[in-house]
């Protein structure tokens, strides 16, 4: 007999499982000039500074904004070399995360991813096989809303069919819980190895 509280799981992304934050920082960015020779200081002044925001929510193409920073700089040749870059370094699934989402699934939750990423970067998420477990992948690009807003919770309860209490939110960042719970949903606010909390916190029983 299942033992899960809640019939949707939905996991953040980035941070979640993707163990690719630390410290609040992105972990390609801090080898990205070593790496490339290129300025991080520079992309991510011009990107992170409203454009990428508007990217994410499908108001802008990244592959453009990034083409704009490369030849601003000189180096429009390289433009996707940096995207490349930025998606391959940004691999590094959490196991222990992944685990959870195999046992949830096979406990007989519906596992969605719920990103706010762009539509290329959800496109390779899904690529990459995070795709495989999930029964969605819900990115805010797709959507044109992002977390907090509160339509961005309404979309994914529209198009999978359970509200409320139904579904329980794994996210990294505080002001996407409590919002979460504003909507009525349920949410646990992830942190590094904090994953025998979310096992309880989804109802998962602790492994043998």
């Amino acid at each position: 007999m299942s033992t899960l509280k809640h019939k949707v799981i939905a996991w953040d992304f980035d941070g979640v499982l993707n163990a690719n934050v630390q410290n609040g920082i992105f972990l390609w960015m801090t080898t990205f000039e070593q790496d490339t020779g290129l300025s991080i200081r520079s992309l991510a002044s011009y990107l992170f500074s409203g454009r990428f925001q508007q990217a994410m929510v499908g108001q802008a193409d990244l592959h453009e904004l990034v083409g704009d920073w490369a030849e601003q700089e000189g180096v429009p040749h390289r433009a996707s070399e940096v995207i490349d870059y930025w998606f391959d370094k940004d691999h590094i699934p959490d196991e222990k995360t992944l685990d959870l989402v195999r046992r949830a699934r096979a406990a007989g939750a519906v596992n969605v991813i719920a990103t706010n990423n762009e539509v290329y970067r959800a496109d390779w998420i899904e690529e990459m096989g995070f795709g495989e477990h999930m029964h969605d992948v819900f990115a805010a690009g797709r959507m044109r809303l992002a977390k907090p807003d509160l339509a961005y919770f309404k979309h994914i309860e529209d198009a999978l069919g359970y509200t409320g209490k139904d579904v329980i939110l794994i996210d990294d960042m505080e002001e996407n819980v409590e919002a979460a719970r504003r909507h009525g949903w349920d949410a646990h606010l992830f942190a590094p190895d904090n994953h025998a909390e979310v096992a309880a916190a989804i109802g998962l029983p602790e492994k043998d």
